[in-house]
């Protein structure tokens, strides 16, 4: 008993298993977490090394080398990047796609911790960073206060962040901005030289007054008491009366060579709201977290905090919120998923003229999507935009199978067949066609799933829900489709005036259509000579189709990042972002929230994340309303911002960007990168100069930089070994001695009120620290503690050094970097690359392209052998099927003009290719041979019940028509909705549905007529032995 009969013998069965079948999808939509991308994690493992004080040279030579050396021993390493810069070291190794990072973080922290040996004595503890999904913000959100402001860094992170890290999911809250109370110890030059002290002698006075030790045990009879010493520093106050040094039999206080004050930590790092100073807090979520729960929890958290525990004048906003966008694309997609079966149904009753049977091949897409559902669930995957885009797509094709087992069902029907045996008979009829189209589509899918790289991230989990949608569409159409037709349908059509019209104009159809293939059989060279023509103009107008990784989606989130010559103080950064932020206010009325920040974390969190970080870098975000309640793009707006930015004077370099959290976690930096490298690092940097200087002319090109910073001013202590070694002075005493006046020396205890601790901070005071002539006359230790004065052990050079040294696998090199705007990524990788063609480039100088423009090259490659392997996939199947080589071979014709529906489709709608229009080129190939399966198929069926070959021919187009129309135009209906969608995240996924909808609409029409040309042919002139009776009478 097969399953067409046992449905129609075994009605309640069916039905019961469809029920339970229900229950248990709803049950796991339920528990189905919704985020914006499957979990996603690059093979990139970062290394995070901090050594205060120590310039970009220095880390570079002293910690990225050395780290470098010992990673490049880890197999399976496919690039390793350093940058290095003032304080911080970032090197990032970077794996094969499909490498395990589990395994592979164990054997990067062993080398690390062999490196560790050879970094120096005061350089931090390496830190090791993954970057996940987790690293894309979830949340920005700007605290502002009026009277406090000044406590309001230190209610931030004591409690706000203290709350919020406790929520589920919640990975880490950065903040950035704020006054961070410390306490000063500000020296006075003139009185420590006049008292003959070093300022080592007051840091060592300091810490041994501040100190907490627990100092033992002592036991008397049953009791043990435990020994402390509390030695902390009760109040500020106390810090004034220690004792740090004698002069002339007098003890010399504290407060008689330094200014103690309570104050605030030198800004490092600066945030802003709507041109007011504020607190920025950056939400984190853990890898494995949901963003839509994770930003809700906290949202609810902080509006419950405000409500019981701000200040009276704290307020907070909400910058950049992730949850939004992933809420509106997933309910735009919905929307787009019901109305695409809106559209199928309509398409549906107007060519069967009979409501149940529409309404039973509807009822066929949502049992198909519970039982995905299910599958989705046991695979653990998520509701996201991938796996929302397949259901949306798979839409129009689940009801493909039923279309075909319904239209077969209605035929017996017609014939006078009681509706048990029409339902059994018309789905036995079709199966083995329904198997054949169900797992041409199924083979062509299934190996992006197993593939590695970009492209395996992208749409693994996009293809299994495809894939799994297909193949529970085949068992519904054999199974609940017969059972349901043996209940419902009817011989009678539905008497409706509207029916009158469409059934007169589908005669009118398949009359037309019939002429035109009699014409085309008796005028085969003419057809054949069409179709080679066709061909020709495909593959001429690909060559005019612009290309992209992936489309960018207008999410309404802006940022600006910019950068001022080096050794710009932050106050002249902060200067610029309130000029900018007042502009944007003044011209963007569509913003509701603009916030900036500038300055450098002192973890460095920012830079081992790819962000430019430093005083002379600020950033600006500004957050526009929804995308339907604008006339402008955030595009639009972007490049408006960018045209004002251009005319300021002194930005050296500027990158504006409509942000995306898939960007933003895979690559990064701007799509066009082009890395220059050399061994002499002048010619490199003239190299990337020059080809700098070319691309800006080049339309497309902006926000044209280099990643080679502008050298800064430096003044380097050039210590006289000699004249050291006479005085007793060593070059270590030399540079301890100015890192405590300039850099500061912050004490090992801090200094404690109740259960908060602030640090004590022992330096110069800021005039004398901001004076050159007070650098001349700095006086020394000896190794006796006798003061030398520096300028007779050492001599100050002026000179300039590199902020940042930026190396890839070993060598240093130079990245000239561009966005693009108004056209495609490949035509300006073209431009580009013909430009540097005419160019003079020196011997010693290699160019590469990277970034977006490498990842773009090698998804493309491995799209393009996955649709030939696709092709030889569909055959194989099909040869299996049909136990033959030519019939697969002429359904195979089909293929080729699917091409030709994508190429006219993305001329005609000026869109790019993107590995999202590749996906669609790739289903095609499983979807177009459908129709040209069932009409093969049916032409056999006529043939061996003995018709002649031209009438078979005829009589199969004619009545495969129909069906053949029906999916096709289901399939481009249910996809109508997703191409022209303008609603927030439209644009990734827009590509996939003009590539089907376009690909399916002309090969349709070709194959209907090119099909049956190319089986006449083979049949007559190339097969030897002839299969059919009827073929000898032909």
């Amino acid at each position: 008993m097969n399953l067409p009969e046992f449905s129609v013998k075994r009605r309640v069965t069916t039905l019961m298993i469809f029920l339970v079948v229900i229950l248990l999808g709803g049950i796991v939509f339920t528990s189905l977490k919704v985020d914006l991308l499957p979990e996603i994690e690059p093979p990139v493992i970062n290394i995070l090394t901090s050594w205060p004080g120590a310039s970009a040279s220095d880390v570079e030579q002293r910690v990225s080398k050395i780290v470098e050396n010992h990673v490049a021993m880890i197999e399976g390493v496919d690039t390793i990047l350093s940058k290095s810069q003032d304080n911080i070291s970032v090197v990032s190794v970077k794996f094969d796609w499909g490498e395990d990072l589990d395994v592979k973080i164990g054997d990067v922290r062993d080398a690390v911790n062999f490196a560790k040996r050879d970094l120096p004595s005061d350089a931090e503890e390496p830190i090791l960073l993954r970057i996940t999904s987790g690293t894309v913000p979830v949340l920005v959100m700007s605290l502002t206060a009026d009277e406090s402001f000044p406590s309001l860094y230190h209610y931030a992170d004591k409690t706000i962040s203290e709350t919020i890290s406790r929520i589920s999911g919640v990975g880490q809250v950065l903040i950035y901005g704020g006054d961070r109370r410390e306490i000063q110890v500000q020296l006075n030059v003139d009185k420590i030289e006049a008292y003959g002290l070093a300022p080592q002698s007051v840091v060592q006075a300091l810490e041994r007054e501040n100190i907490n030790i627990p100092s033992g045990s002592l036991k008397e009879g049953r009791i043990e008491y435990y020994l402390r010493v509390p030695g902390r520093f009760q109040s500020v106050a106390d810090m004034h009366k220690v004792i740090v040094g004698v002069s002339k039999g007098r003890p010399v206080y504290l407060s008689d060579v330094a200014t103690i004050s309570d104050s605030f930590k030198d800004p490092d790092i600066q945030g802003f709201h709507a041109g007011k100073q504020s607190v920025i807090l950056i939400v984190l979520k853990n890898s494995d977290a949901n963003t839509v729960e994770v930003s809700q929890a906290v949202l609810e958290k902080m509006e419950d905090m405000k409500a019981r525990e701000f200040p009276g004048d704290v307020e907070y906003h909400v910058g950049l919120n992730a949850a939004d966008f992933i809420q509106d694309s997933i309910r735009n997609l919905g929307s787009s998923l019901f109305s695409g079966i809106l559209l199928v149904f309509l398409v549906t009753w107007a060519f069967l003229k009979r409501l149940p049977a529409s309404l039973i091949i509807c009822g066929a897409i949502p049992f198909s999507l519970v039982i995905t559902f299910i599958i989705m669930g046991w695979l653990d995957y998520t509701i996201n935009i991938f796996t929302l885009s397949a259901l949306a797509v798979a839409s129009g094709m689940v009801v493909d199978n039923s279309i075909v087992a319904t239209d077969q069902i209605v035929y017996h029907l017609e014939l006078g067949e009681r509706r048990n045996v029409a339902s059994i008979l018309g789905a036995q009829e079709v199966q083995s066609a329904l198997l054949a189209s169900t797992l041409t589509t199924a083979v062509v899918l299934l190996p992006l799933a197993f593939i590695s790289g970009l492209v395996g991230v992208f749409f693994s989990a996009l293809t299994i829900v495809m894939v799994v949608a297909v193949m529970a569409s085949l068992f519904v159409s054999l199974t609940f489709v017969p059972m349901m037709g043996s209940r419902f349908f009817k011989r009678e059509e539905d008497s409706l005036k509207m029916h009158r019209y469409t059934e007169r104009f589908i005669v009118w159809l398949e009359r037309g259509y019939k002429n035109i293939l009699s014409w085309s059989l008796i005028n085969q060279k003419k057809v054949i000579a069409a179709a080679v023509v066709l061909l020709i103009l495909t593959f001429t107008g690909f060559r005019f189709i612009g290309t992209e990784l992936t489309p960018e989606p207008d999410t309404g989130d802006i940022s600006i990042t910019l950068t001022l010559p080096e050794g710009t103080r932050i106050e002249k950064t902060e200067e610029l972002l309130k000029e900018i932020m007042a502009y944007a206010e003044k011209t963007v009325p569509e913003a509701t929230n603009i916030f900036a920040y500038d300055g450098r974390d002192e973890k460095g969190y920012a830079v081992a994340v790819g962000q430019e970080a430093g005083p002379n870098v600020g950033t600006v975000g500004l957050k526009l309303v929804e995308k339907k309640k604008r006339e402008r793009s955030a595009f639009e707006v972007a490049n408006e911002l960018r045209n004002w930015l251009q005319t300021k004077p002194g930005i050296e370099k500027m990158t504006v960007v409509v942000t995306s959290p898939i960007k933003a976690m895979l690559l990064g930096s701007k799509p066009l990168n082009i890395e220059v490298y050399g061994d002499n690092l002048d010619h490199v940097v003239e190299t990337a100069n020059m080809i700098k200087n070319s691309l800006v002319k080049i339309p497309g090109a902006v926000d044209v930089t280099l990643s080679q910073k502008q050298n800064r001013p430096e003044v380097w202590v050039q210590v006289d070994k000699e004249k050291a070694a006479l005085a007793g002075v060593s070059t270590a005493s030399v540079a301890q001695t100015l890192r405590t006046y300039y850099y500061g020396y912050e004490t090992d205890e801090s200094y404690w009120e109740g259960d908060d601790d602030y640090p004590i901070r022992v330096r110069l005071n800021t005039d004398e620290r901001n004076s050159r002539e007070v650098l001349n006359r700095l006086m020394v230790p000896n190794v006796n503690g006798k003061l030398i004065r520096l300028s007779t052990v050492a001599q100050l050079n002026d000179t300039v050094g590199p902020p940042e040294i930026q190396r890839k696998n070993k060598q240093r090199y130079v990245v000239v970097e561009a966005n693009v705007h108004g056209r495609s990524l490949g035509q300006l990788t073209q431009d580009a690359k013909a430009a540097i063609e005419k160019m003079n480039i020196p011997q010693d100088i290699r160019i590469d392209f990277g970034g977006e423009v490498e990842e773009k090259d090698k998804a493309f490659r491995q799209m393009g052998y996955l649709v030939l392997l696709g092709v030889l996939l569909v055959y194989m199947v099909m040869a299996g099927q049909y136990e033959a080589y030519l019939d697969p071979f002429v359904i195979m014709f089909s293929i080729p003009f699917a091409l030709t529906g994508v190429a006219f489709a993305y001329l005609l709608t000026g869109m790019y290719l993107s590995l999202q229009a590749l996906l669609g080129v790739i289903m095609l190939v499983g979807i177009v041979v459908n129709n040209a399966i069932v009409l093969v198929d049916y032409i056999n069926l006529l043939r061996a019940r003995g018709v002649k070959l031209r009438d078979s021919l005829l009589e199969a187009g004619e009545r495969r028509l129909r069906p053949v129309l029906m999916t096709t135009l289901t399939t481009f209906f249910g996809m109508l909705p997703m191409a022209i969608s303008q609603d927030q995240g439209a644009e990734l996924w827009r590509p996939l549905a003009v590539s089907v909808m376009g690909g399916l609409l002309i090969s349709t029409i070709v194959t209907l007529v090119i099909v049956p040309v190319i089986y006449s042919l083979f049949e007559e002139k190339l097969r030897r032995k002839k299969r059919f009776a009827e073929a000898e009478e032909v």
